[in-house]
C-alpha cells in the first residue's frame, strides 16, 4: 500500500476520517490496508491508470472506466480494478487470507455504481 494514494470521490474534497485518520486525496495509501477500510467503510475500490490506447474502450470483468478526473494525474485516465487484478498487476501475492480475498470479490459487485 505505500505505492498507493488515496483518491477521495467527493465535492469539497475535503477527506475522509478512518480509524481516527483523516485521508484526502493524493495522500499516501500506506496506513490503511484493504482489510482495515473494508471493516471501517464497508467495501473499498482499487483505481489504476487506464492501460488501453485512445480510442478502444477499455472494460471487462474486472475493469470498469472510470469518466471522472481524479488526482494524482487527473488529465491521465483511469480504471476501477477488482482487488484481484490490483495484486495481479502489482506482481505480488495477494498477501490476504482467501476468507478475506472472498470478501473483497463482494466489492466489485456490491459497490454502487461500479461494476
Amino acid at each position: 500500500m505505500t505505492q498507493t494514494c488515496w483518491a477521495i470521490d467527493d465535492v469539497d474534497e475535503t477527506g475522509l476520517v478512518l480509524g481516527g485518520r483523516r485521508f484526502s486525496s493524493n495522500d499516501n495509501g500506506g496506513p490503511m490496508m484493504c482489510n482495515l477500510v473494508c471493516s471501517t467503510m464497508g467495501r473499498h475500490v482499487h483505481i489504476d491508470y487506464c492501460r488501453t490506447e485512445e480510442p478502444t474502450p477499455c472494460g471487462g470483468a474486472e475493469i470498469q472506466h472510470i469518466d471522472t478526473r481524479m488526482i494524482p494525474n487527473p488529465d491521465k485516465p483511469k480504471d476501477a480494478v477488482t482487488h484481484s487484478l490490483y495484486w495481479r498487476r502489482m506482481g505480488f501475492k495477494d498477501p490476504y487470507t482467501r476468507d478475506e480475498q472472498a470478501n473483497f470479490a463482494n466489492c466489485d459487485a456490491m459497490c454502487p455504481g461500479l461494476w
